[in-house]
Parts: structure tokens; sequence; C-alpha cells
């Protein structure tokens, strides 16, 4: 009895753990499953490798809680959070070489603080403080020179700021 309630007890804890394979429709940024609002977790696969592509959890049609993307290589590409459908907190991301990319950070769905962009060997190449999805300050430099940056994804226009100023 003893084993057979541990055996039940490990089956339980691996299928709530593991997310399924997403079955799911996204129709006016909300998310269905079987024509109803999704709650719970889920995966995307890769076809060729069975590695896992990306897991995403979903609260009453929400984007909600911790979202991880994979390179094909199994690194890890990017981890963050969504609250109610808005990114939250730090979103980290990865060069395939498992080195730091970038660090953003989120308050209600917007670019709030330091925004932080690393090469390939994990220096700091830009940052950038964010208030409230507002730009007010770039420290981008080459050679002390200002330049305009692109971030994947973003469109982002840096602020110059004088470097003999306070």
């Amino acid at each position: 009895m003893k084993k057979l309630l541990l055996l039940s007890v490990s089956f339980f804890l691996i299928s709530c753990s593991s997310p399924e394979s997403c079955k799911i429709e996204i129709i006016d940024d909300l998310v269905y499953s079987n024509d109803k609002l999704y709650t719970g977790k889920c995966a995307y696969y890769d076809d060729n490798n069975g590695g896992m592509i990306s897991s995403h959890e979903f609260s009453n049609g929400k984007f909600h809680g911790k979202w991880k993307f994979y390179f094909p290589n199994g690194q890890l590409e990017t981890v963050g959070k969504f609250d109610n459908g808005l990114r939250v907190g730090v979103w980290n991301y990865y060069h395939e070489n498992g080195k730091k990319s970038q660090a953003a950070r989120y308050i209600n769905g917007k670019k709030h603080g330091v925004w932080e962009v690393y090469d390939e060997n994990g220096d700091l190449i830009v940052e950038q403080e964010w208030i409230e999805g507002i730009a007010v300050e770039d420290t981008t430099r080459s050679d002390n020179i200002f330049q305009d940056i692109k971030i994947d994804g973003y469109e982002v226009k840096p602020i110059i700021v004088d470097p003999n100023s306070d």
C-alpha cells in the first residue's frame, strides 16, 4: 500500500510539473483551448529532435507565470514572467553560447529600470534607463561617441547624453 501511494504521488507530481504539448489558439489576445479560456502550463517541442522549444503558463486566457524559450541545441534563450497578460520583473536573454545577451526590467508591461545588452563574450555594451516605457538615458557609446542601437523586437531611440554633464 505504501508503494502504491508513493507511486501515485510521484506520478501526480511529475504530471503536474511537466508542461503538456500546447493545443491552444489565440483569439483577440486571449488564449483558448477547446473553446474555453485556458489556464495551465504547456510547451512546444521540436518535431526533429523532441527538445523543448518553449514553455508557457496561462491563467484565465492570459499570459501569466514563467515563460521560457530555448535554442535548437537546448540552451536557454529567454526567461521571464507575465502577470495577467503583462511582462513583469526581470527578463533575461542569452546568446547561444550561454552568456547573457540582455537583461530587461518591466513593470505592468512597460520597460522600467536599466536595460543592459551584452556582446557574445559577456561584455556590457549598452545600458539604458527606462521609466514606465520611456527611455530617459542611454549610455551607449563607442570611443566616447554615442550611437544608435537596435534591440531585436523593439524600436529603441537612444537619448543623447552629454558625457561632460553630471
